[in-house]
């Protein structure tokens, strides 16, 4: 099991005006460069669910779907890892590709916030949040059912998590 995440040396967390850290790049990162890989620990529905009620307030916050009754945990004894800072943006310059790999979907300057949207890889969670991205297309309000919208679909294409890449698939024969 990879027990830890792997983060390019080109990027650094520190102070964002998005949400308090984020992740940013310290040099140039090209389009379809790797940024991460995604480390932790997979849990099952159950033990998501006695976390979330014992040790973290908001686990929804810093797990990753990977299947129906699976989720990817940075941490089991509460504490965030560096690639837990990954914002959220409405307008991103990384997705998803597989289960963990976060890769550059444009060229990302240094000094950029690397930003994905949480639609990529957050469903079946009861979560929205107040959007502070600062985006022209901001939605205002994310939820966890954006995986959803036929637009923006289309606008991920190719960088959704597996996950939710199946879902979208599953909705589509239909």
């Amino acid at each position: 099991m990879l027990e830890h995440s792997y983060m390019t040396d080109k990027v650094k967390v520190q102070r964002s005006g998005i949400d308090r850290r984020g992740v940013f790049a310290r040099s140039t990162i090209k389009k379809g460069e790797v940024i991460a890989v995604w480390g932790g620990h997979i849990i099952t529905e159950k033990e998501f669910k006695r976390l979330s009620r014992k040790i973290f307030k908001d686990i929804e916050n810093y797990a990753t779907k990977l299947a129906d009754g699976f989720y990817l945990v940075s941490c089991t004894k509460g504490g965030l890892e560096d690639d837990d800072f990954f914002n959220h943006s409405c307008n991103p310059n990384a997705g998803i590709k597989g289960h963990i790999m976060m890769v550059a979907m444009k060229n990302i300057r240094a000094g950029e916030e690397v930003t994905y949207d949480y639609c990529m890889t957050d469903a079946d969670f009861a979560c929205s949040f107040a959007c502070q991205c600062g985006a022209k297309n901001c939605r205002k309000i994310v939820t966890t059912d954006d995986w959803r919208k036929p637009s923006l679909q289309r606008k991920y294409r190719g960088y959704f998590s597996w996950y939710i890449q199946e879902k979208i698939d599953r909705r589509a024969k239909r």
